[in-house]
């Protein structure tokens, strides 16, 4: 079952040169999957009924081009076979013209948030049509292999701002700081300007508000910048990015 939104892309969502931006991009896929998720009566408002979330524990980004601000602009999501515990789901931004212009790939659970474990599935989500198309080069995602001599690059300051609505630190707001990280896109006159091409994230564990010990750490490898941020409780994310 494909499901499917039109929409007009905001500047709220987009950066100074009114492109989208890769944290506005996370956001609009989080949102499509939660209005699916809501029309097959398994969404926030049903879950927490349950004491229960979806998490999302590993996304893949494949970035062909960012959309300006005032695109007409199509949003696509599926579900994939599960294999019990975890829900894959894939996505594609598609423009008028109809060419893609991302796509990406993601692991969900659902966690029970009296226990802090992972629910079957099966107990809880009726059967539905899935899809067996796949939006990326993966059809299945792999745990990501991180490099030993990362190296402390920052403390964050854990804004309120960045909470969501499970009150631990959102997925997108981990994919703010890491852009905000890299010279190489975030400085519209920098001679060596670039884009992200691919992005790789593995959550780990949730990060709260006002932690004192959120640190990131980096490593460079010409155009692939390994991240890990780190809080209280051990490794929160690890990330790989690709520029172009």
């Amino acid at each position: 079952m494909i499901y499917t939104e039109n929409f007009t892309l905001s500047t709220l969502i987009c950066d100074e040169d009114d492109k989208l931006t890769l944290w506005g991009l996370a956001r609009l896929f989080q949102d499509v999957a939660g209005d699916q998720s809501d029309e097959l009566g398994v969404g926030f408002n049903n879950l927490q009924q349950e004491h229960k979330a979806w998490i999302l524990t590993h996304v893949y980004y494949n970035i062909l081009r960012l959309p300006t601000a005032g695109e007409k602009l199509t949003l696509k999501t599926w579900a994939k076979q599960d294999n019990g515990l975890i829900a894959p789901r894939d996505y594609q931004l598609i423009d008028e013209k109809g060419d893609i212009c991302a796509s990406s790939a993601s692991n969900w659970v659902i966690l029970n948030t009296d226990t802090r474990r992972v629910c079957r599935l099966n107990e809880i989500i009726a059967v539905y049509e899935k899809e067996n198309i796949h939006a990326t080069k993966y059809e299945k995602l792999e745990k990501l292999s991180m490099p030993s001599d990362l190296q402390l690059l920052k403390h964050i300051d854990v804004p309120y701002s960045s909470l969501d609505h499970t009150r631990h630190v959102n997925n997108a707001e981990y994919i703010k700081w890491i852009c905000d990280s890299i010279e190489e896109i975030c400085k519209p006159r920098f001679t060596g300007r670039k884009e992200i091409a691919e992005l790789s994230i593995n959550y780990l564990k949730e990060t709260k508000y006002a932690d004192p010990d959120v640190n990131m750490l980096r490593h460079i490898d010409g155009d692939k910048y390994y991240f890990q941020l780190t809080n209280s409780n051990g490794v929160s994310v690890n990330a790989i990015v690709g520029l172009k």
